[in-house]
Order: C-alpha cells, then sequence, then structure tokens
C-alpha cells in the first residue's frame, strides 16, 4: 500500500511540475512568435505567472459541476496507464495502448461538451460538430497506433519501449510517425479554434470568466498536448530508453520537450494560413487518413510476409 502511494504522489510530482512548465513555455513562446513580451506582470521572466492565472480563476468563483468534476478525474487518470519509466507505472496491464487512448477520447469528448457550455446549458448541436471533427483527427492517429502494434506485436506500452532497445520505432515507421504527429498538431489546433468561440454561444465562459471549471479546462488541454507528445516519444521514439551514457529519464525529458517544442511552434505556425475547422477537415480527409490507411497496409503486408511465411 505504501508502495502504490509513493508511485500515486511521484507521478502527481511528474505530472504538475511538467504541466506547469509546459504552460509556462507555451505562453512564453507564443508571446515572442507574436512579437509581443508576455508575462509583464511577474518578474523574473514571468515565472510565476501560471500560479497567478490559476489564482485568478479561483477568484472568480470556485464553482464546478458534474462534466467538469469527471473532465479533472479522466485528466489525471490517463496518467495512471502510461509507464514514466521502467519502474514507476501505477496499472499495469497488456492493454495499456488502448486504455490510454480510449482515456485520450474521453477527455477530448468531455473538454468538447465543457466549451460548448453556455449559462443556459450545453449547446447540443454545437457539442456534436465540435465532437465529430475532433475524433476524425484520432482516426489517422488510431491507424498510426495499429502498425506500432503490428510491428511490436504487443498493446503494452512498456513492451514497445522494451523492443526498441536497439533501433527506434521511427526507424521502420518513419510516415507512421509523421501522420502521428500531424494528427496531434492539428487536434491542438482545433481545440484551440474551439476555444475562441462564438459570441453568444461558446464563448460566454471565456468572456466572462469560469473559475475553477475554466481553470480545469485548461487543465485538460494541457494534459491532452502533453500526453499526445509523450506517447509519441513512448510509440516511436524509444521512451525512456538509455542512449549511450545518457540515462534514460533525462533521455526522455530531452526527447519529451524537443517534441513538445516543436508541436508548439508547428501550430502556431498554421495560425495564419488555417483559421476555419472545415480546411482541417479537408486536410484529414484527403491526406492524413487516406496515409495511415496505406501505411498501415504496408505494415499489415510486412507483418504476413514476416511472421507467417517467413520471407522477410
Amino acid at each position: 500500500m505504501l508502495i502504490i502511494l509513493k508511485k500515486i504522489a511521484y507521478i502527481l510530482i511528474i505530472v504538475a511540475v511538467n504541466l506547469y512548465i509546459c504552460s509556462y513555455l507555451g505562453a512564453k513562446l507564443s508571446a515572442r512568435m507574436e512579437l509581443r513580451r508576455g508575462y509583464r506582470i511577474t518578474r523574473v521572466g514571468g515565472i510565476g505567472f501560471p500560479a497567478k492565472r490559476f489564482f485568478s480563476y479561483l477568484a472568480r468563483g470556485p464553482e464546478i459541476d458534474i462534466w467538469d468534476f469527471l473532465l479533472f478525474i479522466f485528466s489525471l487518470l490517463i496518467w495512471t496507464v502510461v509507464p514514466i519509466s521502467a519502474d514507476l507505472v501505477l496499472i499495469n496491464i497488456d492493454s495499456s495502448l488502448m486504455a490510454a487512448f480510449l482515456f485520450y477520447l474521453i477527455i477530448i469528448i468531455l473538454n468538447l461538451s465543457s466549451q460548448s457550455r453556455t449559462h443556459y446549458g450545453i449547446v447540443l448541436g454545437q457539442m456534436v460538430k465540435k465532437i465529430i471533427s475532433v475524433t476524425s483527427l484520432a482516426i489517422p492517429f488510431f491507424f498510426s497506433i495499429t502498425s506500432i502494434i503490428l510491428l511490436n506485436r504487443t498493446l503494452s506500452l512498456k513492451e514497445i519501449v522494451d523492443r526498441q532497445h536497439e533501433y527506434w520505432n521511427i526507424a521502420y515507421q518513419p510516415l507512421g510517425f509523421i501522420i502521428a504527429l500531424m494528427s496531434v498538431i492539428m487536434v491542438l489546433k482545433i481545440l484551440r479554434l474551439n476555444r475562441k468561440g462564438t459570441p453568444g454561444i461558446s464563448g460566454i465562459d471565456e468572456m466572462e470568466g469560469g473559475g475553477l471549471s475554466r481553470a480545469i479546462l485548461r487543465f485538460s488541454e494541457y494534459t491532452i498536448a502533453l500526453f499526445m507528445a509523450y506517447l509519441i516519444v513512448i510509440l516511436y521514439l524509444g521512451g525512456y530508453k538509455n542512449l549511450y551514457f545518457i540515462r534514460g529519464d533525462v533521455m526522455l525529458g530531452i526527447k519529451f520537450y524537443v517534441l513538445f517544442i516543436f508541436i508548439l511552434f508547428f501550430e502556431k505556425a498554421l495560425g495564419s494560413s488555417i483559421s476555419d475547422t472545415g480546411l482541417l477537415m479537408r486536410i484529414n480527409g484527403k491526406f492524413l487518413i487516406p496515409m495511415s490507411i496505406i501505411n498501415f497496409i504496408i505494415t499489415f503486408g510486412f507483418f504476413i510476409y514476416r511472421n507467417i511465411y517467413g520471407f522477410i
């Protein structure tokens, strides 16, 4: 029991620290890319601004409803099935990859439901439209995950990391890596577009505040970004495996933050050229989904030739 409590404490600390750092980096780099100073209220480079913003949310009102509570719980539960290191995983199950992907979809649905809520309830039409658009962007990511499953013949994230001791999966799945990365960037882009809202509908909470519920919504958005970046590192970039003389946890941090900053820059670069969800859906339907299916078919053919006929 004590070991489980220690693992829970370690996971919560690691998640909280990285969420804080990514929140700071996200706002700071966004300000620099937009040629504005940003964080002019606090000192020491604005390092205390994420905490100040959180307490400002609390000052607006601490009330939350059942949907906010579920969103917060699932944003924490998603970290229980992914291995932070070889020994630090709370729920070690053979199908941890599918469990993590299911939690990811639940968080997105709850997040979009919160974005569609006004002071008069949930705008059902808005919510269904957002859920369909974002979950369709998860289709190419799902095919990329399926290709990784075929390649490694396991649903366990720990086993996938262990099987990358010689070569990372990106060496076998370069197209799948690009598709998964683009899918994550587009999901974050469409969440940002949805968060802007429409005056009179989903933009009410954005304009008037929202207190703790608004803080939970932002927490879930950063959870989605961090989790997807971390999952790509686990699936394609060797995860927490040692690299020569560099420790695995150090390598994991380096790969994670390099990938997070790249996703942030790329998503921000799409700001001026892609400003509506319709264009994102067309890119997804005409490019990402077909390419992910082609990559899956190639991987499936390789799987058959290697494991059934023994030709490769």
